[in-house]
């Protein structure tokens, strides 16, 4: 599935105009894009949740829901790179919040090589509620 996901995160970035200036999110990618990431979210925590926590099985989906969660991040921080750069932060503000979150989310979920070498798992997502 990430390879997919990375496919459409390839074309979410479209030129308009032919001098490569105007640049714009395309939405309809970004809306498969967040469709995609979300609902292969749930089917790894839900995989996750059977999964006894100190095994290799659940560091591996550990692995995997964090490169999902990277992606998503990454989504946003290039929206908020082109909002800036059309002077549209208001909008984009107004969809996400603040920038500082998903930058401090980005370094939680990118986790270094010792912390990888020391085969941890994150125990909290930051997800909202879980059903």
């Amino acid at each position: 599935m990430m390879k997919q996901i990375d496919n459409l995160y390839k074309k979410l970035i479209s030129c308009t105009e032919s001098s490569g200036q105007a640049v714009e999110i395309n939405e309809q990618i970004r809306s498969k894009l967040h469709k995609m990431i979300l609902d292969d979210l749930k089917k790894l925590r839900k995989k996750q949740h059977k999964t006894v926590y100190i095994s290799e099985e659940y560091k591996k989906l550990d692995h995997e829901i964090r490169l999902r969660l990277l992606k998503e991040i990454q989504v946003i921080l290039n929206e908020y790179v082109l909002a800036r750069e059309n002077g549209d932060l208001k909008n984009w503000k107004a969809m996400y919040g603040e920038i500082g979150h998903y930058i401090k989310n980005f370094f939680y979920y990118r986790m270094d090589e010792k912390y990888e070498a020391e085969k941890k798992a994150l125990k909290d997502y930051k997800f909202l509620d879980e059903v």
